[in-house]
């Protein structure tokens, strides 16, 4: 029995692997499907890359993974969402993580109550007092869906390490119901529509890094997402994920650079134009011939930098 309170709700991940190795190692986290796995190729890639194929068990779509193009060295992208991490053994996913550079990308870990322990009221008001700030107070987006139940959005989503929604998953469920069947019907599996809640956190591997282990301690890793996440998982010890450390020095060297054009970028535009755009002549006349000790230190020269 799964002693787990929350679930995943959506699994990115990238490897350095052929496509068919990814398919292999997907295989253990799938043991009731894997004997029916296949690849259906699509016409395009997403995102940058050249080829795609969803990945399915017989008709049923497990994902999806994207591959080839130069511009992405050798990276697979594959993604499961909710339906297809219905099905996944998260304490089988060793293969996965075996495969060479495999690293998590996005990991949505969903919290369903099933008795009105929380709702759309209680979502709003722990807003209001502060629960959800970490650093700062996130903004707070309400929206009424088209099926009748409301949904909380939390945070920024682009661009950004974490991000929540909460919503009344029972008005969803029973949007996705044959619409004669919905009409009449007030509760799912035993339970008041009403009762029913959802709440999912989604990390991403922007700044801060998502180990694999995660999987495995997602309840601790929602319980830190938010003090409202510990707040409705009281028994579980929070845990947080880590900034990045290459992040750190990126910043110094991004921060360094700022301060370069603020200073000098007025004087150093008009010298482009004096030269009439040729940059190098500008170039030359400005470089310095020896490092910077403390970016050195810093180890800026030791990370990718875009």
């Amino acid at each position: 029995m799964n002693a787990h309170k929350t679930q995943v709700d959506w699994l990115r991940f990238r490897a350095k692997a052929e496509p068919r190795e990814i398919l292999e190692s997907l295989k253990p986290a799938f043991p009731d499907h894997a004997p029916f796995f296949n690849l259906k190729h699509q016409p395009k890639g997403m995102l940058g890359f050249k080829s795609a194929a969803l990945i399915c068990a017989d008709d049923f779509v497990i994902g999806r993974m994207d591959f080839g193009g130069e511009s992405q060295n050798g990276w697979v992208r594959v993604d499961i969402p909710g339906k297809g991490c219905a099905w996944l053994q998260s304490d089988s996913v060793q293969a996965i993580t075996e495969l060479p550079h495999s690293e998590i990308r996005r990991l949505d870990v969903a919290l369903t109550t099933w008795h009105g322990e929380i709702g759309h009221d209680l979502v709003v008001n722990a807003h209001t007092a502060g629960l959800f700030t970490v650093r700062r107070p996130p903004n707070l987006q309400q929206i009424l869906n088209t099926h009748g139940g409301r949904t909380c959005n939390i945070g920024r989503r682009e661009k950004s390490d974490k991000f929540m929604r909460c919503y009344e998953k029972g008005y969803e469920m029973r949007s996705q119901m044959p619409p004669g069947r919905a009409a009449t019907t007030t509760h799912i599996e035993g339970f008041p529509i009403d009762d029913i809640y959802r709440c999912e956190v989604e990390f991403k591997a922007v700044e801060t890094h998502i180990p694999w282990d995660v999987v495995r301690t997602r309840d601790e890793h929602f319980a830190g997402a938010y003090p409202f996440c510990a707040s409705v998982l009281p028994n579980v010890s929070p845990a947080t994920l880590q900034r990045r450390p290459e992040k750190d020095i990126q910043a110094d060297l991004a921060f360094a650079l700022e301060n370069c054009r603020i200073q000098y970028g007025p004087t150093l535009f008009t010298a482009l134009m004096a030269h009439g755009g040729d940059m190098t002549a500008v170039w030359d006349k400005i470089i310095g011939d020896r490092h910077s000790q403390s970016l050195i230190e810093a180890g800026v020269l030791l990370v990718d930098h875009d």
